[in-house]
């Protein structure tokens, strides 16, 4: 889905160091059992190392065991796929937990998480683009929303839960939950291939289209609009100017 390309070598994900080329498992009667969270620690590392076009050999290679083994102890690539979206999503959730500590409400809630998915994605950027991009089997359509069912499943109830809260339909929550995740998602494609688009400022604008909509009709509507999109500088600047000067 992306031709992004990857960023040079050195990024680390967030998974924990292993000594390069010592086995992922223990030997056993008939060979190595492989230790599957090993297998996928050295995956995420030699993904975000080398790019997401990293091939399973040399997934293997890193893991220090052939890919025989590669494939029993996680499967093939859809399945390793998976298993790095559902941990990749797992730290995006746990990031999203820890920045909403200290939400002023639900507006300021959505704003984090925008932060935090944003924030993660462009840590563990070859990583995200891997799970994202990487499609294989035969069904392409399955793969591509890899990501998108894992993320989305964990906005489904906790949509469904405010809106009843409020007497508001909550039937429309996985829609909704999957519309997130997608603007969420072009949106972090956007910045990982235009640097200039900072996380701040992207959370911001996606932000206040989520909150308020494309509905402009309304004159506090436009207002809210008009302060996402004037930074904090340039209203200071616009105070400035707007004060009359002394003459004389």
């Amino acid at each position: 889905m992306s031709t992004l390309t990857a960023r040079p070598s050195g990024l680390q994900s967030d998974a924990g160091p292993r000594g390069r080329g010592r086995p992922a498992g223990r030997k056993t009667g008939d060979g190595l059992l492989a230790d599957r969270e090993a297998l996928l620690a050295a995956a995420e590392r030699v993904i975000c190392e080398q790019g997401p076009t990293v091939s399973l050999d040399v997934i293997a290679a890193e893991a220090g065991v052939t890919k025989p083994i590669l494939y029993r102890g996680v499967g093939g690539r859809d399945a390793l796929i998976q298993a790095l979206s559902q941990r990749l999503t797992a730290r995006m959730a746990q990031r999203a937990t820890k920045l909403a500590v200290g939400a002023a409400g639900p507006e300021d809630s959505l704003l984090r998480l925008a932060r935090a998915y944003l924030s993660q994605a462009d840590r563990e950027r070859n990583l995200y683009l891997y799970v994202t991009a990487a499609v294989a089997g035969n069904d392409p359509m399955r793969q591509s929303l890899v990501l998108a069912d894992t993320t989305a499943t964990g906005f489904v109830d906790t949509i469904a839960a405010n809106r009843a809260k409020y007497g508001a339909d909550p039937s429309v929550a996985k829609v909704w939950a999957y519309a997130l995740v997608g603007a969420l998602h072009y949106v972090t494609l956007l910045r990982l291939r235009d640097r200039s688009v900072g996380i701040e400022r992207a959370a911001r604008h996606l932000t206040a289209m989520l909150w308020s909509g494309f509905d402009l009709g309304s004159p506090h509507k436009v207002e809210s609009a008009r302060r996402v999109e004037t930074p904090r500088s340039a209203k200071a600047q616009a105070k400035t100017n707007a004060k009359p000067r002394r003459t004389g």
